[in-house]
């Protein structure tokens, strides 16, 4: 089974691999060294010629469009191996802003409207594409200029464009979807190890250590689900805004509570000094940092640190193999976060967690298996005991059964009764010679009298433990043979239970 989902895994990254490489083929980037930009004035509505003083020319994702209307001239050099693919072209504009796209002097169209005033600004798609006529596309260098403007965010971003290119014509998710196959696999693994947690949860003794790991998958799911809605779903470039803060605020969800369950695990005595130490530190790292991708890593990258911190300190007190296991796990994934730390926003991340969760799953797993088992191994030690009771009692009850039937009365030691059988308004008693007797009454009076060596395994029999020599499974009920012989009929609701006493008596020394 290992071997299987290691072979499913390597699949899932070359798949991504060949796609990638496959998308890079068919596109072409802007020159996004030499963009010229030049600040618009109050209702310019024709592209500047580029040449005016207040022009500038610099690094295309150094250029900010936020809360000013700009226009931006850029080169882009078509190859012959692009031309020859002979596919309808866009140039797609994935940028935080509204915008006006002019290929070699001829104007494609808008998205939104951009304009010096926010109140006249109508709000475009963060990412948008234009369909280019055949005849514009030259071979060589090409001439882009894009009015813009950005007026209705909430935040300021540090990179609010994040490309502009050409490609072959297609909608904008397609830019995207490169990656969407292992993307995908890795949030239908976490959501089938939610899945599972939740029926943990509910199971469990102890809930609080699922309930953590559980509230850290979801976290991790909804931060994945968060990155792949800009595939799904093409949104206006304001709600770009609130999609940052969410998964930021799911990585400090996840950083808080990799951090509780280590402290829950570890160090449970000063839980309160390492929470008044760490969540204020994680927070005002992450609202200082720039960058969004950098308040995601360090909301999760300062809890771990931390888990290093208290499992190392564990492994020097107790040095046990859990608290080394779980000191090497979470070095290694601080180790992959710092090394990862410009592209944290990216697969790196989604296969950092969902490796260190499956981690935690594993462990959590294993531990319930072992609770199982030692509640099985408690459960036969109960068992044991209330019979080593039973068997005390036992010594101070009546040694003998008193039967009337007929006006008579007869006494029988219980050590010579096999097994009872209800006949109506009787009871027949078997006894161990073979004999037979008639006691007028219900199976419930007789049950009363007899001691705990006697247990009822059926509606109309009462068995005498000690007699018994096996006990099997039939088609509707069980079967338990006595040393004389014979079989009497188990109910099958019952069945596990009357293991479980026969197991246990077989025990007692």
């Amino acid at each position: 089974m290992n071997r299987r989902w290691f072979l499913a895994y390597v699949f899932f990254i070359l798949n991504g691999l060949v796609q990638s490489l496959a998308f890079a083929q068919a596109t072409i980037s802007i020159d996004t060294e030499s963009v010229v930009f030049c600040p618009a004035k109050p209702e310019q509505n024709t592209p500047p010629t580029f040449t005016e003083k207040e022009c500038q020319q610099g690094l295309l994702f150094d250029i900010d469009p936020q809360n000013v209307e700009l226009w931006l001239k850029a080169n882009l050099t078509v190859t012959d191996a692009y031309l020859k693919r002979k596919q309808p072209s866009a140039i797609f504009v994935f940028a935080k802003m509204s915008s006006e796209v002019f290929l070699n002097g001829e104007k494609l169209g808008s998205n939104g409207t951009p304009n010096f005033l926010k109140e006249e600004e109508f709000s475009g798609d963060m990412d948008a594409r234009f369909y280019i006529p055949p005849r514009l596309i030259k071979r060589g260098a090409n001439e882009i200029i894009i009015h813009a403007s950005s007026h209705h965010g909430f935040l300021t971003l540090s990179r609010p464009i994040h490309f502009i290119g050409i490609s072959e014509y297609g909608q904008t998710s397609e830019f995207f979807k490169r990656d969407l196959l292992i993307l995908l696999s890795l949030l239908g693994a976490m959501l089938l190890g939610c899945t599972y947690l939740i029926t943990l949860v509910f199971n469990a003794e102890d809930k609080g250590t699922p309930a953590l790991i559980l509230l850290m998958l979801a976290a991790a799911s909804g931060q994945l689900f968060t990155e792949i809605s800009r595939v799904i779903f093409n949104y206006s470039y304001p709600l770009h805004d609130v999609r940052l803060i969410a998964i930021v605020a799911l990585s400090l969800i996840f950083g808080c509570s990799l951090l509780l369950f280590t402290l829950k695990k570890f160090a449970q005595v000063q839980r309160n000094f390492w929470l008044m130490l760490v969540v204020p530190l994680t927070l005002l790292l992450s609202f200082m940092i720039p960058g969004f991708d950098g308040k995601s890593a360090i909301a999760i990258l300062v809890p771990a640190l931390f888990c290093v911190v208290i499992s190392g300190l564990s492994c020097w007190k107790i040095r046990s193999r859990e608290s080394i296991s779980y000191f090497i796990a979470y070095s290694v994934f601080c180790l992959t976060i710092v090394f990862t730390f410009g592209n944290f926003n990216s697969m790196y991340f989604y296969y950092i967690v969902t490796g260190m969760m499956a981690f935690l799953v594993i462990k959590i797993v294993n531990q319930s298996v072992k609770d199982n088992v030692l509640r099985k191994e408690e459960e036969q030690e109960l068992v044991k005991l209330q019979l080593k009771v039973d068997q005390l009692a036992q010594q101070k009850s009546p040694t003998t059964l008193q039967l009337s039937s007929a006006g008579k009365i007869e006494v029988i030691p219980v050590h010579e009764v096999a097994y009872c059988k209800a006949a109506g308004d009787y009871v027949e008693i078997f006894l161990t010679n073979q004999g037979q007797s008639l006691f007028s009454g219900t199976l419930k009076s007789i049950e009363e009298q007899l001691p705990s060596s006697f247990l009822k395994v059926h509606r109309s029999y009462i068995v005498n433990l000690d007699e018994v020599m096996s006990v099997t499974s039939a088609t509707s009920s069980g079967i338990l043979v006595l040393k004389s012989g014979e079989e009497i009929p188990v109910s099958r609701r019952i069945l596990p239970h009357v293991r479980g006493v026969i197991k246990g008596s077989s025990a007692i020394v």
